[in-house]
């Protein structure tokens, strides 16, 4: 049976060991999040009903590996310093933005910061971060003096991700690994090592996609993913939700990608993919009536349905069916 590597809050129960506080003050919780990572901007949201706030941090070489829970809240990072910050979620979602840029964070995405990044977050009542801190120059000493940029999202789903997520939960969720790598540097710089080498490992091939879509003008890979959900599950009840959660990118930038790519919105797109699929289907006459046809297709609005397609197609659905019987 092959290993799940996804994180929940479960897997890192390890990290529990290294308890850095725990606070119901929002504003201590702040303080002391700082001095682990930089000063920092944290406002609550309006649901955060009294919860308490905790950080877990494990220290290793030149990384370390930690958990962040203070509920709903907002926060505002200033240009991280001289280190990168991989952002993941145990539980719950975030919404990440850099410059222009949006990122969701979830069970299925993450996102990496370089240095220099400014950074927002929007966090959920009950998110719960797995956040790595890597030093700037350890991060180097893998990488070489050459410059590298990484995408910023991370697709958890990928394959090429999966040795690096099972290596961290193998970290996160075993006591006696963590406790051997407070105790012995040696141990920690060897599974620094190996969780390093396998995150840059499965970059490489995000990147160099990345790369080819910036100089040929592609469609960016969120686009690639919603439009793929979006061919498998056209007759299936469908919100920009869930397209966006599939593409792993805000509903906002998702929207904002397809208008410049495609010229449409995503649920434009979607309509227009069940009108084709309608008219296919009338072409080939083989169903009973239109109203079996366009249900099978998606449509629920008849009405609307009828009127969409003839301004798609230029004639009523009724008269495609005909022509093909005649």
């Amino acid at each position: 049976m092959a290993l799940n590597p996804a994180l929940h809050a479960q897997n890192a129960s390890a990290l529990r060991l290294c308890r850095v506080f725990e606070t119901p003050d929002l504003d201590d919780a702040r303080e002391r999040i700082s001095k682990v990572m930089q000063p920092h901007t944290l406002v609550a949201g309006g649901r955060r009903g009294g919860r308490s706030s905790h950080m877990d941090f494990l220290k290793m070489k030149g990384m370390g590996i930690g958990t962040i829970q203070f509920g709903e809240a907002s926060i505002t990072v200033p240009p991280l310093d001289d280190y990168y910050l991989a952002i993941l979620c145990l539980s719950g979602s975030a919404e990440i933005r850099m410059g222009r840029d949006s990122y969701a964070v979830d069970h299925a995405n993450g996102v990496f910061c370089a240095p220099g990044s400014a950074i927002a977050g929007r966090f959920s009542p009950d998110c719960e971060q797995l956040v790595l801190k890597i030093d700037r120059q350890r991060f180097a000493a893998f990488t070489g003096p050459r410059p590298v940029r990484l995408g910023a999202r991370l697709d958890l789903r990928s394959p090429r991700l999966t040795p690096w997520l099972v290596a961290l939960r193998s970290v996160i969720g075993d006591p006696d690994t963590v406790r051997l790598i407070q105790s012995d540097p040696l141990v920690a710089a060897e599974y620094e090592q190996l969780v390093l080498r396998l995150f840059l490992a499965g970059q490489e091939e995000a990147d160099a996609r990345e790369r080819s879509d910036r100089v040929s003008g592609a469609r960016p890979a969120s686009v690639r993913r919603a439009i793929a959900f979006l061919q498998e599950n056209a007759s299936a009840a469908i919100t920009l939700a869930d397209i966006a959660q599939a593409a792993g990118v805000p509903e906002r930038t998702l929207h904002d990608s397809f208008k410049r790519f495609e010229g449409v919105s995503p649920l434009r797109y979607l309509r227009d993919l069940r009108l084709d699929e309608v008219q296919r289907r009338l072409r080939a006459g083989d169903e009973a009536n239109v109203t079996t046809i366009a249900f099978n297709a998606g449509f629920t609005h008849l009405g609307r349905f009828a009127q969409e397609y003839a301004e798609r197609f230029g004639e009523r659905p009724s008269d495609t069916l005909r022509r093909a019987r005649g």
